[in-house]
């Protein structure tokens, strides 16, 4: 196994090399995602803006998931020897997860590479830091892969995860742009918007209490929400919607009453519920946006800890507000008790500091890189957002 990998190594550099040999376009943006195989939301908000700014920009975009089996595995080759094409004559790359063609491969020094983690903070253990376990790669194919290599700068949630950031991508906290992810500026602007679309698919949802049940995602498992759903007070006052992970399978056999609402996006929902039920999922940082109450649901707590690890203690950080028994974690909903002022601190410590839009912050950072060199771009952009200050309570 290890072979064949460092032979796929070598392939693509020795293709990339004669690939590089084409100039480079200095108005070629190469956006690239394995979250799914659809554009996100946050690389669609950075493309509208960067078309807004530089109607003359080539933007290209491949997202493609994969799914382990052989035809999706085909596929993405085909894509990745695509993905290189642009690669050896981009200005920027953009991506939100580990795209093996970035790392694997010796780049131009001209391109810069912009990771924009997916995900707006690390209370769960990734990369780097879950090498090894279960949820996480094995060290031969993390280190044979280049896994998470070649990055120029890495845009990152509140300072209070610097560390975690650093421990899961290898790199040092100075490459950090603290800015967060555009979807931050859609949650705070759409709520209105999000509002009527949510009740114009589910009138009949319209004045009811809403629970959104958001979890994580969990490698080779199924989504089997059933103790949650019985624990449930179906009163017809109350409503529980459950969203599951877009890379993990949803058990419908056991929902119930449960509603999915599939014609709306989970941002939306979470636009309009009255609380968020999640556990390490960072789902947490876009309801703590939204100033949604967030109660835990660490079902799998010891689990959890063994297959993957976590950064953030959520008992010591929300004591009132984790459970690990169903019945107890409804009760607390049904009764309305919540710590503000754990939530508070939280958020104070834990959010992007307010200030310019991170859709803006981005933009203006893969402008920037495209004009001059990388290096000048991003030290200054991350100095002006070091002097601005990182997190809401600095």
């Amino acid at each position: 196994m290890k072979i064949a990998v460092i032979l796929l190594r070598w392939a693509l550099n020795f293709i990339y090399f004669f690939m590089k040999l084409a100039p480079c376009d200095n108005n070629r943006v190469v956006f690239l995602s394995r979250q799914s195989n659809t554009p996100t939301d946050d690389f669609l908000m950075l493309k509208a803006k960067l078309e807004e700014i530089k109607p003359d920009i080539k933007i290209v975009m491949f997202t493609q998931r994969v799914d382990g089996n052989l035809k999706s595995m085909l596929s993405y080759g085909v894509t990745t020897l695509k993905s290189m094409h642009h690669l050896a004559r981009a200005r920027v790359c953009v991506l939100d997860a580990y795209w093996p063609a970035v790392s694997m491969l010796k780049h131009k020094d001209s391109l810069a590479v912009i990771q924009m983690w997916h995900a707006m903070g690390k209370i769960k253990k990734s990369g780097y830091q879950s090498v090894g376990k279960e949820f996480g790669r094995s060290s031969m194919l993390a280190h044979e892969l280049r896994m998470h290599r070649n990055y120029d700068v890495i845009i990152a949630g509140g300072k209070a995860f610097d560390p975690f950031y650093c421990a899961s991508f290898g790199v040092d906290e100075s490459v950090l742009y603290n800015v967060g992810l555009p979807r931050m500026d859609m949650l705070r602007e759409n709520t209105e918007k999000c509002r009527k679309q949510f009740f114009e698919a589910y009138p009949e949802l319209d004045g009811k209490k809403l629970v959104l049940y958001a979890p994580t995602f969990r490698k080779g498992q199924r989504l089997e929400p059933k103790p949650l759903i019985d624990a449930f007070d179906f009163n017809g006052r109350q409503a529980l919607i459950i969203k599951r992970h877009p890379n993990q399978q949803l058990d419908t056999d056991c929902l119930g009453q449960a509603l999915t609402c599939d014609k709306v996006s989970t941002s939306t929902v979470l636009s309009v519920c009255d609380c968020v039920i999640t556990d390490y999922s960072a789902i947490t940082i876009e309801a703590a946006l939204l100033k949604k109450p967030i109660y835990f649901y660490l079902f799998d707590y010891e689990d959890y800890i063994s297959k993957n690890g976590l950064n953030v203690k959520l008992f010591d950080e929300f004591p009132d507000s984790t459970f690990t028994e169903p019945e107890k974690l409804m009760a607390a909903i049904s009764d309305g008790r919540y710590d503000h002022g754990n939530y508070d601190r939280f958020c104070e410590k834990y959010l992007p500091a307010p200030g310019m839009r991170a859709t803006d912050a981005i933009c203006a950072l893969i402008l920037d890189c495209m004009k001059r060199d990388k290096h000048d771009a991003i030290n200054e952009s991350i100095a002006r957002q070091n002097k601005a200050g990182g997190t809401m309570g600095n």
